[in-house]
């Protein structure tokens, strides 16, 4: 019982005692090799431990014996033994006295005692009453670890299995039907049984013992009940181990189609453990302990590890923090101790055991750890362990009597609720991955539609930019000859007069300026200088300045100075411009005498070489193209040599550096104020430098235009 109840705690599977629950179904019962018998064990130990008892008392057997449910009639197993082989000893009234008295079951510690090169001859005497004289009787092979022949006084009425004395040729016993025996018409009763087991050796290190064990029944229940058994075991284990298949191939299916999730895999290989253990178990059971028991031990050693080491592995998949490392070592170390005990499956028992119990203590530890970190949907995996332990603890307390129930259908339940919670876990897992990579399928859809939205914008506005960029161009180069037709329309150089230097320089912001100077020469030798400064830039400008210069040479040698002013301010109005206006100054330079007219434009600064001074002649007006009638005014200035006259446009004076501070008017007078012994190109020059050392290179903001006229005779 305990070695059994040490494969349901350790291969989460059916627990061996089944075949008394199902005959229990079934109104039969059928003998285990964990029953409990009148004989006690401790005794039954004793008893095969004792070779100096001097008599073997005859044991009787009765009809009542047969009344309770389970209609067993229990030998004891002390028997009377001899080792080596001769028929006589089958004979009824051979004299058996000198033979050791021996349990059947060959245990580790018989063989101690014994000399035996594995066979041998079995004696016992019964006491049959007449009840069960000369009708069938049951004999119940309830272990049987080789092939024997049974005499039953003196004449051979059994074979189990098939007896040769050559090891090689025996084959053992293994059928599941109890055989029949018929007692003759004497009370006493005489059974030999002429024993072989080859493989005692192995058999006894595996299993701990090599021999066998008989008991009586009523034949017609046992037959019956062994059918029964057969039926509802085999059906019960298929029934189970379906369940596992079809638990262990779904998981398996996910892991195969999504291969990421490898704790399916693990899942699945750990259920097909489980189905390779319950399968060795049925085996086992089907196999009454006969020799064909050996190697299915030696497979369940074997799986029973691996069974744990793929659990070990399924809960350490299912923690995220623990290490790959670690669960990687778990598995190298499982798959050793399993080839050991492939090996060595006798001598490495004990290894066997404690790695069991490791392996349990580190499914314990991990399920805590994941329990403790509290993941989501960790209660179900939790709802199943708590069963499955429950289960076990009902088991133990069924295998020992405490309550009544069925110990096959509780572990069946509790590793099937413990499977089905691992399942409904990991099912519930893919679908909360699932649901997340829906969740980001359809992120990415909207990002893609935002991305693609963002696209055709991109490209829509890649295609203004170009066509933007196209009528720039084509824009740019109209103004580029719109700009060269301007400079086209400015003197190309000042005139060379006998009373003046003259000396102008112009830059303008945009492409086409809006600064305007120009000149005219009289008949009678005067000159007449203009300088305007159009508002705004660009095309409008130059078109002010173009109709500005056509009307300066229309009007310049026809009228006054003041007139041209009133006459052209009017003419520009009538260009119809809204918001564009025009500057200008207009100077009438006759011999030592200067007539300054002013619209709109900064103060003129004259240089008073006598004085060495420089004074601001400040005339206010409106611009021209405003008011239709505005009075403008004039002032005669009478110049004396060396005296300098500048003109300019408010972009000099307006001129910003990088503190945004402006060049001003002051500044540009300080240029003026040092211009003495200067010829008027030398004073532009001056004035070019101080305005580049003040933006610092950048270019202006506005259009600068500057005028000098220096006085070189006075007539």
């Amino acid at each position: 019982m305990v070695s059994k109840l040490l494969i349901i705690l350790l291969a989460f599977t059916v627990q061996t005692g089944a075949e008394a629950d199902s005959a229990e179904a079934q109104d039969t019962l059928s003998i285990s090799a964990d029953q409990d018998f009148p004989i006690s064990l401790e005794q039954d130990l004793s008893d095969s431990l004792f070779f100096g008892l001097d008599e073997l008392e005859t044991e009787i057997v009765t009809n009542e014996q047969l009344t309770d449910d389970d209609r067993i009639i229990y030998i004891r197993d002390q028997w009377k033994f001899m080792a080596g082989d001769n028929r006589a000893w089958a004979a009824a009234g051979y004299d058996d006295s000198g033979w050791d008295i021996i349990s059947t079951n060959l245990t580790s510690a018989d063989l101690s005692f014994l000399e035996w090169d594995g066979i041998g001859w079995f004696r016992k005497d019964l006491m049959v009453e007449p009840e069960l004289r000369g009708k069938p009787v049951a004999l119940i092979v309830d272990r049987h670890l080789g092939a024997s022949e049974v005499y039953l006084n003196g004449e051979k009425i059994l074979e189990l299995g098939e007896f040769s004395i050559y090891p090689e040729e025996v084959e053992t016993y293994s059928s599941g039907e109890p055989p029949v025996i018929v007692f003759s018409g004497d009370s006493l009763q005489t059974i030999a049984v002429r024993f072989i087991n080859p493989d005692y050796e192995q058999t006894n290190e595996l299993l701990g013992n090599s021999g066998f064990r008989f008991l009586l029944g009523d034949w017609e229940h046992h037959r019956s009940g062994t059918y029964n058994f057969a039926i509802f075991w085999t059906g019960s284990n298929l029934f189970y181990i379906g369940i596992l298949l079809a638990f262990s191939l779904i998981h398996f299916l996910i892991f195969f189609f999504y291969p990421v999730e490898k704790r399916n895999l693990y899942f699945s290989l750990f259920v097909l453990g489980i189905v390779l253990v319950s399968y060795l178990l049925y085996r086992i059971e089907m196999s009454r302990f006969t020799i064909d028991v050996m190697e299915y031990y030696r497979i369940m050693m074997m799986a029973e590890v691996m069974v744990l080491v793929l659990a070990a592995r399924f809960t350490h998949s299912l923690d995220p923090e623990s290490s790959g490392f670690y669960s990687n070592i778990v598995l190298l170390a499982g798959l050793a101790v399993t080839a050991l005990i492939a090996i060595f499956p006798g001598t490495l028992i004990f290894l066997r055991d404690i790695t069991i119990f490791l392996l349990l203590i580190e499914i314990l530890r991990s399920l805590f750890m994941i329990l403790y970190r509290r993941k989501s949907g960790v209660w179900i995996l939790g709802s199943g362990v708590l069963i499955f332990v429950l289960g076990l603890i009902v088991s133990i307390l069924i295998n020992f009597e405490v309550i009544d129930g069925s110990v096959s259908f509780v572990n069946m339940g509790a590793s099937g609720a413990l499977i089905f919670s691992m399942s409904i876990y990991l099912s519930r897992e893919f679908a909360a991955t699932q649901k997340k990579l829906e969740n980001k399928l359809l992120e990415l859809r909207q990002m893609s539609q935002r991305a693609l939205k963002q696209e055709k914008i991109s490209k829509e506005r890649e295609i203004e930019k170009r066509l933007l960029e196209a009528e720039n161009e084509r824009k740019s180069n109209e103004l580029e000859e719109a700009r060269a037709l301007q400079l086209s329309m400015l003197p190309k150089k000042m005139p060379e007069t006998e009373n003046f230097d003259l000396a102008v320089f112009m830059q303008t912001a945009t492409e086409v300026g809006g600064d305007y100077y120009d000149y005219s020469v009289d008949q009678d030798g005067s000159v007449v200088l203009a300088l305007g400064d159009a508002t705004g830039h660009g095309m409008k400008a130059g078109i002010m300045v173009a109709a500005a210069k056509s009307y300066f040479h229309s009007l310049v040698h026809e009228t006054d100075t003041l007139t041209m002013l009133k006459r052209m301010s009017a003419g520009l109005k009538n260009l119809n411009m809204k918001l564009m206006y025009m500057g200008l100054i207009l100077v009438h330079c006759k011999k030592n005498k200067l007539e300054i007219a002013v619209a709109g434009m900064p103060p003129i600064l004259h240089y008073n070489s006598k004085t060495q001074t420089v004074n601001r002649i400040t005339l206010k007006g409106l611009p021209l193209g405003g008011k239709a009638k505005f009075p403008y005014k004039m002032e005669d200035l009478k110049v004396e040599k060396g005296d300098v006259l500048l003109m300019m446009s408010d972009g000099l004076p307006e001129l910003f550096n990088a503190d945004r501070e402006m060049l001003g008017i002051e500044r540009v007078e300080e240029v003026l104020q040092s211009s003495n012994g200067y010829s008027a190109g030398d004073i532009v020059t001056q004035l070019k430098q101080r305005a580049e050392s003040w933006s610092g290179g950048h270019s202006p903001h506005d259009d600068i235009t500057m005028m000098v006229l220096k006085v070189q005779k006075c007539l």
